[in-house]
């Protein structure tokens, strides 16, 4: 039971991804919201996200910012039906597209997205280079990226947080993006980290 717990995490299904939804939206409700902050998204902007989960994030940005549309990468089918259930009228109107894929394989367009965010998801993804290399060519120049992550595992203590700022600094680097800013945050259960960074002019 434990087992498929921890697996639901990566990829949720069924009703046990459903609840876990709900407990990762709960979960993340306040990182999100300081990730968007990070971002400084204006008016207007077309933002990706990576691993929308149950959509929190999409809600948010669509009642805080005019005119915005949000396009969503996520590995789970029960977390795009559960988003798509949330944000049914902007899925609709087209504000908000949904998609189920790995940000390694998914089909970007390029120099779309002005903002770009992934909260708690970047360990699981397939290919986290070859997700970075693939987001980079589909941000627009100038256009800004933010990562936060919260451990989660057994061992989460300070300095995972810390392993886990260097270690996306350093691929985000690598994957050409610059003006790179670590920020860190205490919120509970431990110290969060968000690793902001700016696709060139």
């Amino acid at each position: 039971m434990l087992e498929t717990i921890k697996q639901n995490f990566k990829q949720p299904k069924g009703l046990i991804g459903k609840l876990i939804g709900k407990i990762m939206a709960a979960e993340n409700k306040t990182l999100n919201e300081w990730t968007i902050e990070q971002l400084k998204v204006r008016h207007g902007d077309h933002i990706l996200e990576v691993g929308y989960g149950p959509g929190y994030s999409m809600e948010f940005l669509v009642k805080h910012y005019r005119n915005v549309s949000v396009d969503g990468i996520d590995n789970s089918k029960a977390m795009k039906d559960e988003a798509t259930h949330r944000l049914k009228s902007q899925v609709e109107k087209g504000q908000i597209r949904l998609e189920t894929s790995d940000i390694s394989d998914a089909k970007l367009q390029p120099n779309s997205y002005y903002r770009v965010l992934a909260v708690n998801t970047y360990t699981l993804w397939k290919d986290r280079q070859a997700g970075l290399e693939n987001i980079y060519q589909a941000v627009k120049p100038g256009g800004k990226i933010a990562i936060t992550m919260q451990p989660r595992q057994e061992d989460a203590r300070l300095h995972k947080t810390k392993q886990f700022g260097k270690q996306i600094r350093t691929e985000l680097k690598w994957s050409g993006f610059q003006q790179i800013k670590v920020r860190y945050k205490e919120i509970p259960p431990v110290l969060v980290v968000c690793v902001t960074a700016l696709k060139p002019k």
